[in-house]
């Protein structure tokens, strides 16, 4: 993996509050991802992203005890990276997304993507 930590960086400064998706689900991503898996928010952190403000994310139905499962984080990282790159931290898995929005970015760049993810449902439904 070869990351532009900057440029990463940058991005992820530039982004505002209002371009980032606005629904339940990610606003109850945003408000507890960070506080929640503190050592994915280093290693996210290491390479410049910003682990509250994802590109996009993939929440299941919430279950009974209102636990909702997110079975794709996925977030932008400027530079290079195997197809076959893979990390691990405890029983969250990361790998390069093969399927992900447009970005409409021009320059290297690849979608790193993670899961699962456990948060409390705590906003209500959509």
């Amino acid at each position: 993996m070869k990351v532009d930590i900057e440029k990463t960086k940058k991005y992820y400064s530039s982004l505002k509050p209002e371009s980032l998706c606005r629904c339940n689900y990610c606003k109850n991503y945003c408000m507890q991802i960070k506080a929640a898996y503190p050592m994915i928010a280093s290693y996210l952190a290491s390479f410049g992203v910003d682990i509250e403000k994802p590109f996009e994310t993939s929440p299941l139905e919430p279950d009974e005890n209102k636990i909702l499962e997110y079975c794709a984080c996925q977030y932008i990282v400027f530079g290079s990276c195997s197809n076959t790159y893979h990390h691990r931290i405890g029983e969250v898995e990361f790998h390069v997304a093969s399927s992900y929005p447009s970005t409409g970015i021009e320059e290297e760049y690849f979608v790193l993507e993670f899961y699962p993810i456990y948060l409390h449902y705590v906003l209500g439904r959509d």
